[in-house]
């Protein structure tokens, strides 16, 4: 069935119609489906609301909830508002979740979007929240909360840009095994593009590492730091303290691309108890010491950090230097060089384990027992130039180390102090130092329940050359008043003088000071050279009464030495003589014994031979005994034999015959005095007290011996 209609030369037929149905459901569907997104748009998909945290749980692995209300808006740019975002910690963590935002705003922008680079960061155009908590708790095995797995080949982009972020009140719990933190950081921020007066503030409070930690810092806003290498971005003013235990530091300076290059630059201020503290925060070595202030700048690149010390009061010492701190290798490295007007060695002290008597509290021993930091050896490596003008050594000495230079490397736990030139009274010390700590176990020092590793094992190698004594040994309080009253210059009354020389090869292993000395094994040797010792020391050894009451009404007068020296050999912490002597015109004085360094006694004999003649001369032994604290020192009763000091002379023969090499180097002088005279007269001596020996045995005792065999044994026998 068909209808025409003719009207003028225009002709309609249903035909025509049915041809233009498909344009007409096409325009009506099409009207649907705008009237649907407006609709959709107007109340912001509700319906999207479970989809959105399905695709964000199989993303992230987590399970992700979005409460109402629930906006979403696509038409200009993709704008998000939920009355709470909820993502939950890995199922293996025993903790509520992982992030909890309430009133959460996000707001993007496609262009930020279109042909972005899988290397790229992010744009977000604004993020803001009312309530935002978020707890971030780490294992010792490294596995944390906010670690996601996702695909290995799969490029890591950098850390979002965010161009506006509001944040009413946050909040983040942390707990790190790793680090022992258990802080709470509280912070809050209202900043953006057209915000001026940009806020944002942090505030931690916890525990970390052991010690209490409290922290505040206030910026210009945390949009800039995190700006992502763009070159708009300005350098941000940041405030901030932290006290950590006893340590108190402050910054003022500037943080920029914190989550890119991490630039920042200020100045900084630190104090606390002991430099070993701040290297507990840093995670860096340092050793413990006295209280200190630290004053200097920092500066923060993408090749490291550069510190410059510009002040560090350390105690009474007072140091400064230039650092750099590299912590792109494996193992960070920190280079520089050391410097300082003065430093005093007490302030290190803290360093070998020593550390002040409680109030009434006798001490026991002298060399500190307690175990000292060697598991920090292993936080990084260093390369450090020491360059200081002025080393205090204590009351002891009259005159300081200045200059001392070395050479300080910490490299896979290994610490040397190599290429030593210390300069002190016209002479030298050189040489090299070195602990090697091995791979430490890191243990609790409050608690000690783990015993530390392999023992490390320590080294000394340093030569003595040329220090004159009279300038560097401390004169008595007493003897400077009689110098005063004398009209004497204070060094003329020295109790010793001439020009010190010696060696020292040790090794040993321990954990401490004591430790180490307890496993001693090595030689020491020193010797005086055109040097005096006092008259009154020498009668008093020899216990010449007379002439030593004499000498307390006369005055004192020098004594010249022929020879001084003592060479003694160390072995499990005990160190036994060689050969110790003191030969003057007047007397010869032998050392012979032993000194224990693991248990800190003395049992050593001072015995004193006259050359001249006098009734009141007692030739008594001295006994030099007890402990290092509490020493001994007494006459043996009843006089000692002619033939028990000669023994004793004997047996110092040949060890001084070995050793005279070293002491007596090249020709000497008329004016020098050497100990070739003292090795004669004591081989003369010798051969005497042979003869006399000889003549007092039986015939039938005598046998053919060699004369080194016989001196050793007619020594050995004599000692006994």
């Amino acid at each position: 069935m068909s209808f025409l209609f003719h009207k003028g030369d225009v002709m309609f037929t249903n035909n025509k119609f049915t041809s233009n149905k498909p344009l007409f459901y096409s325009s009506v569907t099409l009207l649907l489906v705008i009237a649907t997104l407006i609709i959709c748009e107007v109340i912001g998909w509700p319906f999207l609301r479970q989809p959105i945290a399905n695709l964000m749980a199989q993303k992230l692995e987590r399970k992700v909830q979005i409460d109402a209300p629930f906006k979403l808006h696509l038409l200009g740019s993709p704008r998000l508002e939920a009355g709470r975002l909820w993502i939950s910690a890995p199922a293996d963590f025993d903790v509520p979740h992982l992030v909890d935002a309430r009133n959460v705003a996000l707001k993007l922008r496609y262009r930020d979007f279109w042909n972005l680079q899988d290397d790229a960061a992010y744009v977000i155009k604004s993020i803001k929240a009312e309530y935002l908590d978020a707890r971030l708790n780490r294992r010792l095995d490294g596995k944390s909360t906010w670690q996601f797995n996702k695909d290995p080949n799969e490029p890591i982009r950098p850390f979002p840009v965010i161009q506006t972020l509001v944040i009413r009140e946050g909040k983040a719990l942390v707990i790190d095994e790793l680090t022992k933190a258990d802080l709470e950081v509280k912070f809050d921020t209202n900043e953006g593009a057209n915000n001026k007066a940009a806020l944002s503030k942090v505030a931690v409070r916890g525990r970390f590492r052991d010690e209490d930690l409290t922290s505040e810092l206030t910026t210009e806003g945390f949009l800039p730091i995190a700006s992502q290498n763009q070159a708009s971005a300005a350098p941000v003013s940041s405030k901030g303290w932290l006290q950590y235990g006893k340590v108190y530091m402050r910054f003022d300076g500037s943080v920029d691309d914190l989550f890119g290059e991490q630039v920042i630059k200020g100045k900084v201020a630190v104090r606390g108890n002991s430099l070993g503290d701040l290297g507990d925060l840093l995670s860096i070595t340092l050793p413990r010491t006295t209280a200190f202030r630290i004053a200097g700048g920092i500066e923060k690149n993408q090749k490291g950090w550069i510190i410059d010390v510009g002040s560090a009061k350390v105690g009474q010492s007072d140091l400064y230097g230039l650092f750099k701190y590299d912590t792109r290798p494996e193992v960070s490295m920190l280079t520089g060089t050391l410097k300082g007007k003065k430093l005093v060695l007490a302030d290190l002290a803290p360093a070998f384990g020593a550390s002040p008597v409680a109030k009434g509290k006798v001490r026991e021993k002298v060399f500190p027992d307690k175990p000292l930091d060697f598991a920090t050896y292993n936080r990084m490596n260093a390369e450090i130039i020491i360059d200081l003008d002025y080393v205090d050594l204590g009351n002891a000495f009259r005159e300081p180390i200045a200059p001392f230079k070395a050479s300080l490397d910490l490299n896979k736990n290994k610490l040397s102090l190599a290429k030593i030139d210390a300069r002190t009274a016209r002479g030298s010390i050189t040489g090299d130092i070195f602990i090697d700590a091995h791979q430490q176990k890191i243990t609790n020092p409050q608690q000690d329940k783990e015993k530390p590793g392999l023992k490390p094992d320590w080294g000394i190698n340093l030569a003595v050359k040329d220090i004159n004594l009279e300038k560097w040994l401390t004169v008595s309080d007493a003897r400077k008043q009689k110098a005063k009253e004398e009209r004497k210059p204070t060094t003329s009354q020295a109790y010793v003088t001439g020009l010190l020389n010696g060696q020292a090869k040790l090794k040993g292993k321990g954990h401490s000071t004591a430790e180490l000395l307890n496993s001693l094994n090595g030689d020491v040797a020193i010797y005086v050279k055109k040097g005096e010792i006092s008259r009154l020391i020498v009668e008093a050894v020899g216990l010449d009464i007379a002439q030593a009451v004499g000498l307390l009404i006369r005055g004192d007068n020098n004594l010249q030495m022929q020879c001084a020296v003592m060479d003694f050999k160390a072995n499990e912490g005990v160190l036994r003589s060689n050969v110790a002597l003191v030969d003057t015109s007047l007397t010869t004085i032998v050392l012979d014994g032993n000194v224990d360094m693991g248990e800190e006694k003395l049992d050593l004999r001072m015995t004193a031979e006259p050359k001249n003649f006098s009734p009141f001369t007692v030739r008594s032994p001295i006994d030099i005994t007890g402990t290092f604290l509490n020493p001994k020192v007494s006459p043996r009763k009843g006089p000692i034999a002619t033939r028990v000091v000669g023994g004793i002379l004997l047996a110092f023969v040949n060890p001084l015959a070995a050793i005279l090499p070293f002491l007596d180097p090249g020709k000497m002088t008329e004016s020098e005095v050497s100990c070739n005279d003292t090795l004669q007269h004591l081989r003369n001596k010798t051969k005497s007290y042979k003869t006399q020996t000889d003549k007092s045995r039986p015939a039938e005792a005598k046998a053919p011996v060699s004369t080194e065999n016989a001196q050793t044994k007619n020594a050995q026998d004599n000692m006994r």
